[in-house]
């Protein structure tokens, strides 16, 4: 018996203004599976997560969580969607004046309506979790880049989404602080979790994902196991894409 994907995007267009950016794509996650979508800059990746997430509309195309389709018009619905479709963005998207824990834990409270003490009880849990314990009663400005991103990270956990979607996660994080982040995230594929991560970094994607997307100009142009589509894939484009990058990527480490 097939089973029905957790996620499923069907056919999804958008433009800005004169230029189409997603020229129809499809894609459908099952759970466990974690998805790498890699291809040049605007090439339509970040776009493709936000009109998943309902933060653009998009202008043709169906989204369906566990069989159901979305309907953004129903602010209730979308709610609820948001909360099991978690989004981490690359530039953390946190509430400056407050503090680790208490951005943890604003959610709980004011989306899923739990009393104050168990949500606080939850959001330590979380930020235990993405090893921040120590630093709940920081604010933003005084957490580097990667323990930014670890709290925004440890934000989705504590609403127990159903898929996490990660744009670019690690993009705006100094060399040296890319390493904590991708920690969490492994941390987290080893425990089941379902993930789309949109990223440039191939080794890390190859090293995490069973299937990589190749998209350029709007479309999937190719998709396959990390092995076959950085090493041996059947486009020219993908190939000269992914050729690029390794011979960047060995260049940088070398």
């Amino acid at each position: 018996m097939e089973q029905t994907p957790v996620l499923k995007v069907e056919d999804i267009r958008k433009r800005f203004g004169e230029k189409e950016i997603l020229k129809g794509v499809s894609l459908e996650i099952n759970r466990g599976d974690i998805k790498a979508i890699i291809g040049p800059s605007g090439g339509g990746k970040s776009t493709l997560l936000h009109c998943i997430n309902f933060l653009t509309l998009f202008d043709a195309g169906r989204v369906f969580l566990n069989g159901e389709e979305i309907d953004h018009t129903d602010r209730r619905r979308l709610y609820a969607y948001r909360q099991k479709v978690g989004m981490i963005f690359q530039d953390f998207n946190l509430f400056d004046h407050l503090s680790a824990l208490q951005n943890v834990q604003i959610g709980l409270v004011r989306v899923k309506k739990i009393p104050k003490a168990r949500a606080r009880e939850r959001a330590v849990a979380e930020l235990e979790r993405v090893g921040l314990k120590e630093h709940m009663d920081k604010y933003p400005a005084e957490l580097s880049g990667g323990q930014k991103q670890r709290v925004s990270i440890a934000r989705a956990l504590a609403m127990d989404p159903e898929v996490m979607l990660l744009d670019e996660p690690t993009s705006a994080l100094d060399p040296e602080l890319v390493g904590e982040v991708h920690a969490v995230i492994k941390r987290l594929a080893a425990g089941g979790m379902t993930m789309v991560l949109v990223t440039h970094e191939i080794a890390f994607a190859g090293s995490l994902a069973r299937e990589i997307l190749f998209m350029d100009e709007g479309v999937i142009l190719e998709k396959g196991p990390p092995q076959e589509i950085l090493y041996g894939a059947k486009r020219e484009r993908t190939r000269e894409f992914c050729d690029k990058i390794i011979h960047f990527h060995h260049k940088d480490n070398g």
